[in-house]
């Protein structure tokens, strides 16, 4: 039995004729000479960027329906938004609030890249500085995470020729997985998707993690080297550890769940979030594995921050200049490497 009609993000299919054909020209890919600002962002933005198209489509529906006959460009006026953020704070937070503003100023943007949006953009700052700052995440370094990582994998005592259970396959993954992001801090999203062959690639004696721009937020290509220090822990998960989880012959998921299969995007959070709050006191989530990065470089060595940038792949970066990046990955991997063994030293 079908339930009732949703109210708000009001379906694709749904949208006016003249949104449809604005959205589909602004993430259009195929045509190379065509200038589609929408086409540029990553996957996950441009998501957010629909998806607030869409939320604010659905609240006209209910409260003005006949606003949809009116040209987009007329019909997102100060007022209509001003009207939907009041909505919107119904049932959000401040700070969610201003967030989703951001998004539709994003979308706006991208669908009508002519128009003026100065009042827009000063009505989503407005927002945001009017909100409550959301609480930050602990204030850890890259240390404590490779410490709890190498931890994990001590207690397991995985040696070749003997029997590993479920159990310490599990731990021993856990421990590869936090140590991992202690030296290359990915985002969420491509450290869970990491696949063999793929990504994970064995140069000569060395394994990289080659990511493609497209599969990266700010479409700047990472180009990692394995640290050597954790090489050892890698080569016994390949050739122990993921063989006892492995079920699924054709998996070339770096990350094998106890099912066998790929580890999902959202298990990869508990992994990071069950140790640290059993081990450390703290929830530390993979984000807050990047910021731990960042923090390890401010504290230690802050006339060099701009490795954490590189690092962590923010800058955005043109095709001319792609293969200066890659090397710039390359080599802050080197120095995350560097740093951390300086310490240990110490």
């Amino acid at each position: 039995m079908a339930g009732p009609p949703a109210k708000l993000h009001l379906p694709f299919a749904q949208w006016p004729e003249a949104d449809q054909r604005l959205w589909a020209s602004a993430v259009a890919e195929d045509d190379p000479f065509a200038d589609a600002p929408g086409a540029r962002l990553a996957k996950t933005t441009r998501h957010s960027r629909w998806m607030a198209w869409r939320h604010f489509l659905g609240f006209l529906t209910i409260t003005e329906p006949e606003a949809l006959q009116v040209a987009p460009a007329r019909r997102v006026t100060i007022d209509r938004v001003r009207d939907y953020a009041r909505h919107l704070g119904e049932t959000n937070t401040p700070y969610s609030v201003a967030c989703q503003i951001d998004a539709f100023y994003g979308a706006a943007r991208i669908l009508l890249p002519k128009q003026d949006w100065t009042w827009l953009r000063h009505m989503k700052k407005r927002l945001f500085t009017a909100a409550p700052k959301p609480r930050r995440g602990p204030v850890i370094t890259s240390m404590q995470l490779l410490e709890l990582g190498t931890a994990l994998m001590a207690e397991c005592q995985v040696t070749r020729g003997q029997p590993v259970g479920l159990d310490t396959a599990i731990k021993f993954r856990d421990g590869l997985m936090i140590a991992w992001a202690a030296y290359l801090p990915l985002r969420h999203k491509n450290l869970a998707a990491i696949e063999i062959g793929r990504d994970l690639i064995q140069c000569a004696e060395k394994w990289c993690l080659i990511i493609p721009p497209e599969e990266s937020k700010t479409r700047v290509p990472i180009e990692f080297e394995i640290p050597s220090e954790i090489e050892a822990y890698l080569a016994t998960y390949l050739e122990i550890v993921r063989p006892r989880l492995l079920r699924e012959a054709r998996c070339k998921a770096l990350w094998v769940s106890a099912k066998g299969g790929p580890l999902s995007y959202s298990a990869v959070g508990p992994v990071f979030t069950r140790h640290t709050t059993k081990r450390l006191g703290i929830r530390v989530t993979p984000h807050d594995a990047r910021d731990a990065a960042a923090t390890l470089w401010a504290v230690m060595a802050p006339r060099q921050i701009g490795i954490a940038r590189d690092l962590l792949a923010h800058s955005r970066v043109s095709t001319t200049n792609k293969y200066y990046n890659r090397a710039k990955g390359i080599e802050a991997s080197r120095q995350q490497a560097r740093l951390i063994a300086k310490i240990r030293r110490k």
